[in-house]
């Protein structure tokens, strides 16, 4: 016993230990809710409960894995594997693959994932051609099951209107595809399991105790499940919090947490308020966000860590900057930090797929290696796809979906038209197709149109080849069966030389996934499958018996097409930054989490119909971060188009928020190694980090002014402060002051061939207002072959046409017509000794020639003291020109320097908080135009050549869609 409660607090040992039959535990983020609720299941266990009586849900595989994992740990393997664990849809499977029988659903049914369901509905649209898009009916469907509707219950509560019997008819064409087919959607897994246990309560009188995890994400149907799993005993335990329901699309109904309450009214409440996870910081910005909504349950997080640093509120001038910022900011920390931070440990967590474009861009670009949280999962890869429709045909002929996916792979002569042919035959006859092949190829039905001799040997050749497959799969041993038929398809297809014509650049990964498939399908052991389905016998319930290999098949397929899985990188070395949606992102953690684009329109979403639930979607993201939280905010969409702060940070919330990125001091690192328990660099290591920083780096947060405006930097050439910078190791401020220092003259002004575009902008004389029409920028469709989360979720990606060779994002350039070309600049004199360049015409009405662009100023240098230097200023022929000022404009007052040494190699800086910013306040600012292109020869031949990241296996979600 004082294993399972050893490491509880107080709350956990009470909600583990509590004698009461009904219990919520309400856990926030990092509240150690597993760890409960497996010592909650221990618990009972050690208590005299048999295993086989209980019943854990969760809502993923990989919580059912952990779940297992630590459960074994504290009762032993042999009770933990009769254990009834799993998720929602399996454990409804499991009842009815053993008891369906009692209402008529066959043994060997199959289910149908998304991709038939969507693939049914596809097929339904040419037949019936109705104009409503297939994804959205298959949403449709699944959110009126979610409710646990059916369609008698549609019948009668539908409209008239055109749409809604448009519908109706959908509705009733795909439940009759399936039931053709002895498939169930997801959705019917759990309905049908209601509909059981409705009928036959008897199935479940064993149980003696429901665990049920994540509760607040539970829809009408799940919650309905709850109450008759439980229904002998009526001991429930449920673990959720109300602040993390973020699935409303899904039909998840916060309110079943108080519908629970009310309708077993000796419910006990237990509030876990330790958050083992996120520093103080990040938990009081979370919570202030949270408070917001006035209906949540009053309840608190408590860090156990210490204060840490506060959360960053980064404004940037648009999309552009924010991906560049993004990217210059992780590798400042982890060129700071010296190891105890890597790209593993970062996440940039989107609310909407379509922010990721630009920052995948910059990470590429920047050669950041990433990958993508929410991806194409293994079983879904072209070849592992096709490979496990062969079986699912072998397995069950009737399956139209997996049929018609083979039918001409690899190719039979079978052609679109002769494929249409035959399902309308099939639909009209009310066959399945499989049937109707036969009776076609036996001469015993006719088609309108005739088949074509080279069509109807190859639909022979594929018929002989499922019943060879059926055959074979009778003569294996059931363990063996999904591996031995894997490799039998694979030869009678010659699969490894059907990749090699069809994918010539990849083929080679692509049979090493064929490879990986059949080991997998080997690795299934019959005990596993059996400790996996079996149900406790339960006294005059009859059980279905198994079958033997063909059993063994059904439920190797059926886990295939429950899996939630992502592709694996448990084997993956190379340490990757994660972009992940919010939605994926739920149940995960990093010690560094970037959410871009916290605006309104973005988070909440523009077409969202719950404020609440955005709130607690961004709650989520926040709760994320363990150590580091940044949040980025784009002033302007785009040239026409203004951003308005996420209603969610509020003025007072703002004002506790960093402007700019911390600074990485020792007190600061020692705060995330203490957070994230690792051991900090030393002293050395860090200082060493400063020194190596090269001339375009900076230490500090500072290439961005706070309000988000690049400041660009005019470089002289050979002999200006960069390679200064570079050869003496100095930091930038040191070698500003001292370059300034060295050029200042009492007899004229000094131009050191450096300044800021704000400086520029502030001491040229005011120009006559041109009021222009803003153009949209144009924009080009991204080429296939660019990775984006955009095109994976098949929503349009595009890209600026505008080159950018130094791979860094651009500034927006002055329009052409806001300053005159008339207006007079005063140029310089320059000695004739000096150069041999000429300017002849004082009325400038051609750009400037765009020059290198430096490393931009780090500190004012305004307030240094002035001495003489009678070499201040060299001008040259690729020198930038010096301008003359007008002595009667205001001098700009110096700022105090904000620089203070608080360790070898670094210098302090007060992090400032937010005031009085708002986003409608920083429309004013000035927009310099940028000088970003490489004028020198030198520079263009170094130039490095763009991979967009290829090299380094940055693949993104774009570049997976069709494989």
């Amino acid at each position: 016993m004082e294993a399972i409660l050893k490491g509880l607090n107080a709350a956990q040992r009470a909600a583990v230990t509590t004698q009461a039959s009904v219990l919520q535990c309400l856990a926030p983020p990092g509240s150690g809710k597993t760890k409960t609720l497996t010592s909650r299941v221990a618990y009972l266990v050690s208590n005299g409960f048999q295993p086989q009586n209980i019943i854990c849900c969760t809502f993923t595989i990989k919580a059912s894995r952990e779940m297992r994992e630590r459960l074994r740990g504290l009762v032993g393997n042999d009770l933990e594997k009769r254990l009834i664990l799993g998720t929602f849809h399996s454990i409804c499977r499991r009842y009815l693959v053993t008891y369906g029988h009692l209402i008529g659903i066959p043994k060997n049914f199959g289910i149908a994932d998304s991709n038939d369901s969507l693939g049914i509905l596809k097929a339904l649209q040419k037949k019936i051609r109705f104009g409503m898009d297939p994804k959205v009916a298959r949403n449709k469907i699944s959110h009126r099951k979610a409710k646990g509707e059916r369609i008698e219950d549609i019948l009668k509560t539908s409209k008239k209107s055109t749409e809604a019997q448009e519908f109706v008819t959908i509705f009733q064409e795909y439940e009759t595809a399936l039931a053709i087919s002895n498939l169930l959607d997801y959705d019917d897994l759990l309905l049908r399991c209601v509909e059981l246990l409705q009928k036959h309560p008897e199935c479940v009188s064993n149980i003696e105790a429901l665990l049920i995890d994540e509760f607040q994400d539970t829809n009408n149907v799940q919650y309905e499940l709850m109450k008759l799993l439980a229904s002998a005993k009526r001991r429930i335990t449920i673990v959720g919090d109300p602040d993390q329901s973020i699935y409303g699309f899904r039909s998840a109904e916060v309110e079943n947490l108080k519908r629970m309450k009310d309708y077993y009214p000796e419910t006990v409440v237990i509030n876990l308020e330790e958050n083992y996870r996120s520093s103080s910081a990040i938990l009081s910005l979370a919570q202030n966000v949270i408070e917001q909504d006035n209906e949540r349950p009053a309840k608190k997080l408590k860090s156990t860590h210490c204060y840490g640093t506060p959360p960053v509120l980064r404004y940037l001038t648009n999309p552009h900057e924010q991906a560049a910022w993004i990217v210059s900011e992780i590798k400042r920390m982890t060129r700071m930090t010296v190891g105890l931070l890597q790209y593993t440990d970062i996440a940039i967590l989107l609310r909407s797929t379509f922010l990721s474009l630009l920052i995948e861009k910059a990470l590429g670009n920047a050669g950041i290696p990433y990958r993508m949280v929410g991806g194409k999962r293994f079983f879904d890869r072209a070849e592992v796809r096709l490979l496990l429709d062969y079986l699912r045909t072998i397995n069950h002929p009737d399956n139209n979906a997996a049929l018609l996916s083979i039918i001409n792979t690899p190719a039979r002569k079978v052609g679109v038209n002769t494929v249409a042919e035959l399902t309308r035959a099939a639909e009209n006859a009310k066959l399945s197709l499989w049937t109707l092949l036969q009776r076609v190829l036996r001469g015993e039905h006719t088609l309108d149109k005739r088949l074509s001799k080279p069509a109807e040997q190859g639909l022979n050749e594929l018929i002989t080849l499922i019943r060879r497959g059926q055959e074979k799969l009778q003569k294996f041993e059931p363990v063996q069966a999904p591996g031995q038929l894997i490799e039998f398809v694979a030869s009678e297809l010659g699969l490894r030389d059907y990749l090699k014509s069809q994918y010539r650049e990849d083929w080679e990964e692509r049979w090493e996934n064929v490879k990986e498939l059949s080991a997998q399908a080997k690795d299934v052991t019959l005990e596993s499958l059996t400790a996996e389905d079996q149900l406790p016998e339960v006294d005059g319930v009859k059980q279905a018996q198994a079958q033997g290999a063909q059993e063994v098949l059904t439920r190797f397929l059926a886990n295939v097409a429950l899996s939630t899985e992502v592709e694996s990188d448990e084997n993956e070395v190379k340490s990757r930054v994660t972009i992940s949606t919010i939605h994926s992102a739920k149940g995960l953690e990093w010690p560094v989490v970037f959410v871009p684009g916290v605006y309104e329109g973005s988070i909440p979403h523009s077409r969202a119909e719950d404020i609440n639930e955005e709130r607690r979607l961004l709650y989520v993201a926040m709760t994320r971060a363990k150590a580091l939280l940044y949040m980025t905010f784009p002033v302007n969409q785009s040239r026409d188009a203004e951003s308005i702060l996420t209603q969610f940070l509020s003025y007072e919330i703002t004002r506790s928020l960093d402007k700019v990125g911390p600074q990485f001091s020792d007190q600061v690192i020692q705060d995330i190694a203490t957070v994230l328990g690792r051991r900090a660099p030393s002293q050395e290591a860090l200082a060493k980090a400063v020194t190596s920083l090269q001339d375009h780096e900076s230490q500090y947060d500072d290439i961005w002014s706070e309000d988000g405006s690049r400041k660009v930097i005019f470089h002289t050439g050979g002999n200006g402060l960069s390679s200064l910078y570079s050869q003496h190791g100095q930091t930038f401020a040191e070698a500003m002051r001292s370059k300034i220092n060295s050029q200042q003259s009492s007899n004229f002004s000094t131009y050191t061939g450096f300044t800021t575009a704000n400086e520029q902008m502030g001491m040229t004389p005011a120009q006559p207002e041109v009021v222009t029409r803003k153009e949209k920028p144009k924009l080009t469709k991204s080429s296939s072959s660019q990775g984006s989360i955009a095109s994976f979720f098949s929503t349009g990606t595009f890209k600026d046409t505008k080159n950018n060779n130094d791979g860094l994002p651009q500034l927006a350039r002055a329009s052409s017509a806001s300053v005159p070309s008339t207006t007079k600049v005063t140029l310089p004199s320059i000695p004739k000794e000096l150069s041999t360049h000429r300017i002849t015409n004082e009325n400038l009405t051609n750009p400037v020639t765009a020059l290198k662009r430096s490393r931009p100023v780090l500190a004012d240098t305004s307030n240094i003291d002035q001495k003489p230097n009678k070499r201040a200023y060299s001008c040259f022929s690729s020198s930038p020109v010096k301008e003359t000022f007008d002595e009667n404009l205001p001098a700009e007052p110096a700022e105090e320097s904000k620089y203070n040494t608080t360790m070898s190699g670094f210098k302090a800086r007060s992090n400032t908080t937010f005031t009085s910013y708002r986003s409608g306040m920083l429309n004013t600012l000035d927009r310099p135009a940028p000088l970003h292109q490489v004028s020198t020869i030198p520079g263009v031949n170094n130039v490095s050549k763009k991979t967009l990241g290829m090299r380094r296996s940055m693949t993104g979600w774009a570049d997976r869609k069709n494989k």
